[in-house]
């Protein structure tokens, strides 16, 4: 009888507990300074344990998001607008527009629409710390971007490769000195002549390059052929050579007898595209680069600077980076820093100073390269112990907000990836997640995760795409404008 009375006086207080629920004000009841509230049949059914939420099901959530532009865009106009007003205005993967211009990235897309018709290349230059090494995240955007808009090729090389790639493999000889402006193990050059790499290679006499596609599980396939080879070279000796070798062709010779421009360019095109070349250089000369890619589409610069926090750009000889830049035609320089710098911030001052030496970065590029979109991308989440427990540093978050002010202020645009990773300790899920999205030291993301990554980054800025061309279908009108 006691089990019946039990389950009785449960059973009455549940249909007490629905009852009150049913018509308790959803506003809650005032009491002084305190609002009482009760929870909604609906709130309770609906209760998400969110602490069980994978980094892996966040990030398929963000791409549903992302993919909603597809849907929207085939049905009502005023469904499609309020999608992308809803995005540029509250997704975590948006890109926050200096000034709020949703239009920042039209020209940008205009080019890319038109690279085939014109037989052009345009380059993507990838600046960044660690968290690119070896072609990460790069490699998968670069990927996207061409198969959309055309394009072959790794990109910009530097004459001396210390860092393996997935994308290429490379030698070169010995007598080919290299120097490099920033990182951990850098080796700084008597001038300040480094070009849009950020290093150079100092050759004399007769030296060798090769270049070869990579074909491991992770290598991106667009980036396995080229067709169109240039070297950029500065301050060549008198009638300085270079000849292409490549399979089953005649050697290609090329020549510089009369200098002119602070940066030289030997260039060759090439019938069909291949896989692998060779460079013999004779004479004496600054290595800048060598631009691998097609014959038109995008092009997208792998460039990283271990233990870098970027603020060395404008230590650059202006002249050769102006030169080479526009050599490029470069149309978008992303700049992924900061997660270097945070270890070392003990106050605010810090901060304040770094948000001043990013701005004066954007702002060298701005007047360098005056054509070009400029996106900073903030640093990924990482975590550091805290009173024995591991949270994510401190102070992480003003770096974050500090740097998104240096780019809006300068009229750059800026991608908050410790947002888009799910904001504080967000990557203790990341690393736990299975797979594993982020190396055991909380700091880089595991090859997974770079891809992961990287995919966000494309699939936000193919939202602004598909807004320049829901535009272009329906008029620029006063509706569209915040």
């Amino acid at each position: 009888m006691k089990a019946q009375k039990t389950l009785f006086f449960i059973i009455s207080v549940l249909l007490l507990l629905g009852f009150v629920s049913l018509v308790f004000p959803k506003k809650g009841i005032t009491f002084g300074d305190r609002q009482l509230y009760f929870p909604t049949i609906e709130d309770i059914l609906s209760k998400k344990d969110h602490s069980s939420t994978t980094a892996s099901q966040r990030i398929t959530d963000l791409e549903e998001g992302l993919s909603m532009q597809q849907t929207q865009h085939d049905s009502l106009y005023y469904d499609s607008l309020s999608f992308y007003i809803a995005f540029f205005q509250n997704h975590p993967s948006r890109m926050h527009l200096p000034e709020g211009n949703w239009n920042y990235f039209d020209d940008l897309f205009e080019t890319f629409d038109h690279c085939k018709e014109r037989n052009e290349v345009v380059h993507i230059l990838h600046y960044g710390d660690s968290q690119i090494e070896g072609d990460r995240i790069t490699g998968n955007i670069r990927q996207k971007l061409q198969e959309k808009f055309g394009g072959i090729g790794p990109g910009l090389l530097p004459a001396v490769q210390v860092i393996p790639s997935t994308a290429v493999g490379q030698t070169a000889s010995e007598n080919i000195e290299r120097y490099i402006i920033s990182g951990m193990h850098q080796n700084k050059a008597p001038h300040r002549r480094y070009g849009a790499l950020g290093q150079v290679g100092m050759t004399a006499g007769e030296s060798y390059i090769s270049v070869s596609a990579r074909n491991w599980k992770t290598t991106a396939e667009k980036v396995k052929e080229f067709q169109k080879i240039r070297l950029f070279v500065g301050r060549p000796s008198a009638n300085f050579k270079a000849n292409l070798s490549v399979p089953n062709q005649a050697v290609l010779k090329r020549t510089i007898s009369d200098k002119k421009e602070p940066v030289e360019v030997l260039s060759w095109t090439l019938d069909e595209p291949v896989k692998k070349f060779s460079l013999r250089i004779i004479g004496s000369g600054e290595i800048y680069g060598i631009a691998a890619d097609g014959t038109y589409g995008i092009a997208m610069d792998n460039i990283p600077f271990r233990g870098s926090s970027g603020t060395f750009f404008n230590s650059m000889d202006s002249t050769v980076l102006s030169s080479m830049l526009a050599y490029l035609n470069t149309k978008l320089v992303l700049l992924e820093f900061g997660g270097n710098t945070i270890p070392g911030i003990k106050n605010d001052k810090i901060i304040e100073s770094y948000k001043n030496k990013m701005s004066e970065q954007i702002a060298y590029f701005r007047r360098l390269c005056p054509e070009a979109k400029i996106i900073l991308i903030g640093p990924a989440d990482m975590s550091t112990k805290v009173n024995g427990k591991l949270q994510t540093h401190p102070r992480l978050e003003k770096v974050v907000e500090a740097l998104k002010e240096a780019a809006l202020e300068n009229g750059a645009a800026f991608w908050n990836m410790y947002e888009v990773m799910g904001g504080k300790n967000s990557m203790i899920d990341w690393v736990k997640n299975s797979p594993s999205l982020a190396a055991p030291d909380y700091i880089h993301f595991s090859t997974k995760g770079a891809e992961r990554i990287a995919d966000l980054f494309y699939e936000s800025l193919l939202v602004y795409y598909d807004y320049y061309n829901f535009k272009k279908e329906h008029g620029n009108n006063e509706k569209m404008k915040e």
